[in-house]
């Protein structure tokens, strides 16, 4: 039994008459009752009732109709979902981000996936840079937003985001009175005033903070002493000078521009090479969509 056996059937069954179902299928008269009659032979079973002046489905007849409309329907499902799948349209996308790209860029990435891509299920996952390239490798994630450098041949990236970096501290600060810093007054123990310093700033920054990708939150600066810990940020657009805490919360950060010298922080999107997937193609147009209105 094949699909155009159940197409000719409910055709007929729906018009009960063969002349009117031919005209529907686009197939000659005998063709189709030659069909209905070898339907009838495989199941064993007679379908309709035929005289000269009418046509009429058997209990069997319409019993088999009903089970025939539900195996067209899944079948026209199945045929539209194969479609959507090839345009990228339905399935799941696994993502890996970093803490510090969770912010309203990627808010805005997302957005603009979900409105063209409503029936793609987005599966994110906060991991770093390290454990992405490991799960990209493995298979165990499609696509990663991460540090650079990725270092192994068989991913691709591309660059997606660049920011400027700052150095968080709580307010009290001996830092924090100085509007404008330098590396001489960042280390005591800078040979230059220069971009070299940097190395030696990095002492001062919490161990865990910089395992995290440079991310930190007012709970991890002002954990400790107010003159003892600070940390190394990347610029978040429309990132204020200060922030100010609601009632019960952790006392105020302040901010203030690194000096020059410093690379500003990169972000990457990161795929296997060989993934032809078409869900993963739509999400680096967005990105590129958004990289052309930028």
């Amino acid at each position: 039994m094949e699909l155009r056996h159940l197409r000719y059937f409910t055709a007929v069954a729906d018009t009960l008459n063969f002349h009117r179902a031919a005209e529907i299928l686009h197939v000659a008269q005998p063709a189709l009752s030659s069909q209905i009659k070898s339907l009838e032979e495989e199941l064993n079973v007679q379908l309709f009732i035929r005289n000269t002046r009418s046509v009429n489905l058997t209990h069997a007849g319409r019993v088999f109709l009903e089970e025939a409309r539900i195996v067209l329907s899944a079948a026209n499902q199945a045929e539209k979902r194969a479609r959507h799948a090839d345009q990228g349209l339905v399935g799941t996308l696994r993502v890996g981000i970093i803490a510090p790209t969770a912010n309203a860029w990627l808010a805005k990435i997302l957005r603009c996936f979900h409105q063209k891509f409503p029936g793609v299920q987005l599966s994110l996952f906060d991991l770093t840079s390290t454990e992405q390239l490991h799960r990209l490798r493995a298979g165990e994630l499609d696509a990663g937003l991460l540090r650079p450098p990725v270092g192994f041949a068989e991913l691709d990236s591309m660059h997606v985001e660049e920011s400027s970096q700052l150095l968080a501290m709580p307010t009290g600060h001996r830092l924090s009175r100085k509007e404008k810093l330098t590396w001489l007054t960042l280390t005591a123990r800078a040979r230059d005033d220069g971009p070299a310093g940097a190395a030696r700033v990095l002492r001062f920054i919490p161990r865990r903070v910089r395992q995290s990708g440079c991310h930190a939150t007012s709970s991890t600066v002002c954990s400790r002493h107010p003159d003892q810990d600070v940390a190394h940020l990347r610029r978040l657009r429309r990132r204020p000078h200060h922030s100010d805490p609601g009632p019960g919360q952790t006392p105020r950060l302040i901010f203030r521009p690194l000096p020059k010298g410093l690379p500003k922080v990169q972000t990457v999107l990161v795929w296997r090479k060989q993934d032809e997937s078409p869900i993963l193609a739509n999400f680096r147009g967005c990105f590129k969509e958004l990289a052309a209105e930028s």
